[in-house]
């Protein structure tokens, strides 16, 4: 998590929402079962998704000569690895007997 409580700073801004009682059991029992503040595990919930749902959105920029080399690598024929066949063939340890 890029943004924590060690990070942020003097905290002035608030966040209010409304929920219903079984939406506030549910979170208050999982805040209880991480051994968090019920503010600690929503803030730490709503960062994490706040930067998940970010990280695919990032812009960017490239000059002219790092744009040709990129779309080059991207147009080229995919290569066979003998290395990451060999791992996907593996049978996974949680379905080994």
């Amino acid at each position: 998590m890029t943004t924590s409580t060690e990070t942020t700073g003097h905290k002035t801004a608030r966040l209010a929402v409304r929920l219903t009682d079984e939406q506030d059991a549910l979170i208050r029992n999982a805040a209880a079962a991480s051994g968090l503040s019920l503010t600690e595990f929503v803030l730490s919930a709503a960062i994490n998704k706040a930067e998940d749902t970010l990280a695919d959105r990032r812009v960017f920029l490239l000059d002219d000569a790092a744009w040709e080399e990129f779309t080059a690598i991207l147009d080229r024929p995919a290569q066979r690895l003998p290395e990451l066949a060999a791992l996907l063939s593996r049978t996974p340890p949680w379905d080994e007997q």
